[in-house]
């Protein structure tokens, strides 16, 4: 079964571009993540929202420990918070139903 984490964060100095979250995305994706998909979504100037689809649940808290380790990064250098986190198995998902 899939595994969802939905994340939402607060930028003090404005979320970041379109291109900068697109070049982390493909960074991820060269790195080998696990991620079947992540959306990320700007609320408005300084916050967003993101979620992340893995294939199972062990895929999920196997990355688990490296998405902290970033979160933690990303609080140091943008003053980055989180402010919301959900995760749970995805029961039903519209664009795997045709």
């Amino acid at each position: 079964m899939k595994y969802a984490v939905y994340t939402k964060w607060h930028w003090p100095n404005g979320v970041l571009s379109k291109e900068k979250v697109q070049d982390f995305h493909r960074q991820l994706k060269s790195e080998g993540t696990t991620a079947e998909d992540i959306i990320w979504w700007v609320i408005d100037d300084n916050h967003h929202q993101l979620l992340t689809i893995y294939p199972t649940i062990v895929a999920a808290h196997a990355e688990k420990a490296e998405r902290e380790a970033d979160r933690e990064d990303a609080a140091n250098d943008r003053d980055l918070v989180l402010l919301e986190e959900t995760m749970g198995p995805i029961y039903s998902q519209l664009s795997t139903l045709y």
